[in-house]
C-alpha cells in the first residue's frame, strides 16, 4: 500500500481526512487479513476519539461494500426497496413490512441479523416457525425474491465481509458507540442488497441504543447523507423505543402478533402506527406518484384482504416451512405453556418503564443472548398488559411471562414506574428525516 499502516493510523490520530487510494489500500488490507487486530484497534480507537468526516465515512462504507459480494437486482423489474432499524425490545416490523410490501409490487431482499444483548433479532423470531431457514445459497436468495417479491435473509460472510471483521474488533475494544462507524456499517451492508431506496428506524429512548434523541438524530442524519451519497435514496423516521414495541416480546410470540396484524386483525396501537408509518414511506419511495394518504389505504387493503398473510406464506414455505405450519400459524408455534403474572406492588398510573432492564430479564431468561454462542428458547415471551399512562390496581397484572419453570415475577414488576398521574402521551414517530 501506499502509505504504510502506522502512517495511516497517525493521520487519523491526528484527526486527518484520509486519502482515498490510502483508504482503499488499508481496508483492503484488512479484509485480506494482512492487517493484524493490534493495527486495526488502533485505527478504530484513533476513528473513535477524533472522529470520521463524511468523506471518511463513505470511504469506509465503500469499502465495506468492495469486500465481497453484491446482488444484482436490476432484473427484477420492480423497485428495491429495504427497511433497517437500530434495533428496540418488541420490535418485529420487520415481519410484516416484508410480505405487506412484497404483496404490492415492490421487491424487498431483507438482511437481518440475529439477537445480541437486550434487543431481540428478526432471524431469531423467524426460526421459532418450525423449518424456516433463513440461510440459502445466494442463487436461492434471487430464486425466492424473484418468484414472491420478498426474501428474508441471513447476514452472510459473502455479504461485506470487512464489516464482520471489524465489528468483532469493535465489540472487543469499546468502539461500537460511534455515529460515523455505525453509518459506514449499516449503510456498507445495505448497499450490497443494490436498492433503490432504504428505509431507517432510529429509535431512541430507554430500551434503544441511542437513549437521548440528539444522539440518535445525529445518527439519523449521517445514514441520511451516506446513503445518498452512495446512490440510495433514504429516510429516516426517530420513534420512540421508551416502552416496548407492541403487546408481546420474546419470538415466537413476536412472531404471533405479527401474524395477526398481517390478517388486518388487532393489534397493539404503538406497534401498528410505527409498522404502518414505516409501510408508507417504503412505499412513497417505491411509488413516488402515489400520494402518502393513498398509499395508507392501499397498505390498509392489502392487510384487511389478507393478500399480505398470503404473501408471507408463500414467502416462508419457500424458505422451508411445510404448508400447514404456515397456513396454521400461530397455533403451529411453541409457545412456553406455564403463565407467570407480573402484580403490580402498588395502586396508580404507569409513567415509566425500564425497557432496557425488561429486555435483559427476557434475554436472561433465554430469549436472547448474551454472547454470540448462546442457545435461544424460541418460546419464551412475555405479554404487557399495561403500557405508560394506563391506570394499575394493586395486586393487578402489570405483564405476564410465559416460560418452561418457576420465576421470580418481582424482578419485572419493578421495571415499570408508578404515579399518581398519567404522563402526557408521546407519538411513537417523533421525527421524520429526509
Amino acid at each position: 500500500m501506499g502509505l504504510n499502516p502506522v502512517e495511516f493510523i497517525v493521520e487519523k490520530r491526528e484527526g486527518r481526512t484520509h486519502r482515498k487510494p490510502h483508504f482503499a489500500d488499508f481496508f483492503d488490507a484488512v479484509a485480506k487479513g494482512s492487517i493484524p487486530d493490534y493495527q486495526i484497534s488502533a485505527w478504530l480507537m484513533a476513528a473513535f476519539i477524533r472522529g470520521l468526516s463524511p468523506e471518511d465515512t463513505l470511504m469506509l462504507a465503500e469499502a465495506i461494500v468492495a469486500s465481497g459480494d453484491r446482488l444484482s437486482l436490476a432484473r427484477l423489474g420492480k423497485p428495491v426497496v429495504d427497511k433497517h432499524s437500530t434495533g428496540g425490545v418488541g420490535d418485529k416490523t420487520s415481519l410484516v413490512l416484508l410480505p405487506l410490501l412484497a404483496s404490492m409490487g415492490v421487491a424487498v431482499p431483507m438482511m437481518s441479523g440475529g439477537s445480541l444483548g437486550h434487543t431481540g433479532g428478526t432471524v431469531d423470531k423467524l426460526e421459532s416457525i418450525p423449518g424456516m431457514t433463513v440461510t440459502l445459497p445466494m442463487d436461492e436468495y434471487i430464486r425466492i425474491l424473484s418468484a414472491h417479491g420478498g426474501v428474508f435473509m441471513a447476514q452472510t460472510p459473502a455479504l461485506a465481509p470487512l464489516d464482520g471483521k471489524l465489528y468483532a474488533v469493535r465489540d472487543v475494544t469499546g468502539t461500537v458507540e460511534s455515529v460515523p462507524l455505525i453509518t459506514a456499517s449499516i449503510i456498507g451492508k445495505k448497499a450490497t442488497e443494490d436498492l433503490d431506496a432504504l428505509i431507517l428506524d432510529v429509535k431512541f429512548g430507554n430500551g434503544a441504543f441511542m437513549t437521548e434523541l440528539e444522539p440518535a438524530r445525529a445518527l439519523a442524519a449521517s445514514l441520511v447523507s451516506t446513503a445518498d451519497r452512495m446512490g440510495m435514496k433514504a429516510v429516516a423516521l426517530l420513534t420512540d423505543m421508551n416502552e416496548p414495541l407492541g403487546e408481546y416480546v420474546g419470538n415466537a410470540v413476536e412472531v404471533m402478533e405479527a401474524v395477526a396484524l398481517l390478517k388486518g386483525e388487532p393489534v397493539e396501537g404503538r406497534f401498528a402506527e410505527c409498522t404502518m408509518a414505516l409501510a408508507v414511506e417504503m412505499h412513497r419511495a417505491a411509488f413516488p406518484a402515489i400520494p402518502a394518504d393513498e398509499a395508507r389505504v392501499a397498505l390498509d387493503r392489502a392487510l384487511h384482504s389478507g393478500n399480505a398473510f398470503v404473501t408471507f406464506e408463500k414467502i416462508i414455505r419457500a424458505q422451508g416451512v411445510a404448508p400447514g405450519t404456515a397456513r396454521d400459524l400461530p397455533r403451529s408455534l411453541d409457545i412456553a405453556a406455564l403463565n407467570v403474572a407480573v402484580p403490580s406492588s402498588a395502586s396508580g398510573f404507569v409513567t415509566g418503564i425500564d425497557t432496557y432492564r425488561l429486555g435483559r430479564l427476557m434475554a436472561d431468561l433465554g430469549s436472547g443472548r448474551g454472547k454470540t454462542t448462546d442457545t435461544i428458547d424460541h418460546g419464551i415471551g412475555l405479554r404487557m398488559l399495561k403500557h405508560i399512562g394506563d391506570r394499575v390496581s394493586a395486586g393487578e397484572p402489570l405483564a405476564e411471562l410465559m416460560v418452561r419453570s418457576a420465576v421470580d415475577p418481582a424482578v419485572f414488576s419493578a421495571c415499570f414506574s408508578l404515579g399518581a398521574a398519567a404522563p402526557e402521551p408521546r407519538a411513537v414517530v417523533k421525527e421524520r428525516l429526509e
